[in-house]
């Protein structure tokens, strides 16, 4: 179990893109496992049991991060059963995990320390992939989004904290 999770958040019009996509997905009699999350990329799972601590620390790092632009060109899948939006540009948000990894070693779940990082926008978990690929394609084209915002969550999925980034 994690205590807090890292998110980039979108700017509203890629936020309102995503969300379109993931509802046409449902329209369309997709079941998604995916918890109910707004459209967002992953940082990590973390814990801390002081929560001030975990804020403090995060309020000093994220305070010189600026808002960077993502293009997401094709979807992707993985685990046979998740559709995620693909980062083309990878660059900055791996620059910017190895960052998060060196100033939160110490809150990183364990079992994560070693995990590939594959930044993704998810669509849905679903245990009709092929059904879901087909029909995303038909509603996805290739977009640039503005990262806008770093969200922490707790494990029930309350926002915590919204960094704007400028």
């Amino acid at each position: 179990m994690y205590d807090y999770v890292l998110q980039y958040g979108f700017d509203i019009e890629s936020q309102d893109y995503i969300q379109s996509i993931k509802k046409y997905l449902k329209n369309n009699g997709i079941q998604d496992r995916e918890r109910n999350w707004l459209p967002h990329i992953t940082i990590d799972l973390y814990n801390c049991k002081n929560q001030h601590e975990f804020i403090n620390k995060l309020d000093i790092m994220i305070k010189d991060i600026k808002e960077f632009y993502i293009d997401f060109k094709n979807l992707n899948t993985c685990n046979d059963e998740t559709l995620y939006i693909e980062p083309y540009n990878k660059k900055q948000l791996m620059d910017l995990k190895q960052f998060f990894n060196k100033e939160l070693n110490i809150y990183m779940l364990e079992k994560r320390k070693e995990r590939q990082y594959i930044p993704h926008a998810t669509l849905c978990t679903s245990d009709t992939l092929d059904k879901s690929v087909q029909l995303a394609n038909n509603k996805f084209n290739a977009f640039t989004a503005k990262i806008k915002h770093i969200w922490i969550y707790n494990r029930d999925m309350e926002l915590i904290k919204e960094y704007n980034l400028k």
